[in-house]
């Protein structure tokens, strides 16, 4: 639900592939990266009263990252999966 929120424009954009979403009331946020559209990831998850805000240098960091995952085939993404790297928890709306 909430990628579907963010797609919809119900997230802040910080440029560049990623997004920050309120999540839980308000209490949590996410920074998420897109890969062209089709894929979200879910990078970094904190609960607010640990982390105000990400810092400058981690949105530069995160903008990196989102633009080496707009790379990423889908094989690549299949073997990241496969390997553990990455955990999938949605896919064509079912879990």
């Amino acid at each position: 639900m909430a990628i579907r929120q963010v797609i919809l424009g119900q997230a802040v954009d910080l440029g560049g592939g990623v997004f920050k979403k309120r999540l839980g009331k308000n209490r949590f946020r996410s920074v998420i990266l897109a890969k062209g559209g089709r894929n979200w990831v879910y990078e970094f998850l904190f609960a607010k009263n640990d982390l105000d805000n990400i810092s400058a240098s981690d949105l530069g960091n995160f903008r990196k990252l989102a633009r080496s995952y707009e790379g990423l085939t889908d094989r690549e993404i299949v073997e990241l999966i496969k390997g553990q790297d990455w955990v999938e928890i949605c896919n064509d709306g079912s879990a």
